[in-house]
């Protein structure tokens, strides 16, 4: 009996020593280290975006009417919440594209990978919102400014990939 007892003690101990190791394996293996989840977003992305600049959305034919514009560029995020955005832009109707840098750039990142940048560019201040995917190698964002507009009007409607650099 007591030989038995022993055992199932010692199973007992192997069976949460081989659950604990389990557990330790599954968080290392998703990179949880009980670091900052912003640490997840580091490095360059380069990104190509497109939309509409002075987005509206007209009723009466149930479209979204306005210049189509595109911008190719590339986020730095440093680990640890600043970031800055070097990019180009060009829409409908400019006679040239127009190169832009970050004035300010933070950005937010929750353990699910979903975040948010918060940003001055070309004098306007704006906020991307996005989600890591492929293994943090790459984002999908999107973003609206003029949302001081309760009809929607005068905004941009940017739709958007990064990938890890």
């Amino acid at each position: 009996m007591k030989t038995i007892n022993t055992l199932h003690k010692c199973g007992a101990v192997l069976a949460c020593a081989l659950i604990s190791l389990a557990i330790g394996a599954e968080a290392q293996a998703s990179g949880d280290h009980g670091k900052s989840p912003l640490s997840r977003l580091k490095g360059n992305y380069g990104f190509h975006a497109q939309g509409f600049f002075n987005a509206h959305f007209d009723a009466a034919v149930q479209q979204t009417t306005g210049a189509v514009a595109e911008r190719v560029g590339v986020y730095t995020f440093d680990g640890k919440g600043h970031c800055t955005i070097h990019s180009l832009a060009n829409k409908a109707g400019l006679a040239n594209a127009v190169y832009q840098n970050t004035e300010d750039c933070t950005y937010t990142l929750n353990k699910e990978g979903i975040g948010e940048v918060t940003a001055a560019l070309g004098g306007k201040s704006f906020n991307t919102y996005f989600v890591l995917v492929n293994g943090d190698r790459e984002f999908m964002f999107t973003r609206r400014e003029g949302t001081s507009n309760t009809d929607g009007s005068g905004a941009s409607l940017i739709f958007a990939m990064a990938k890890k650099q």
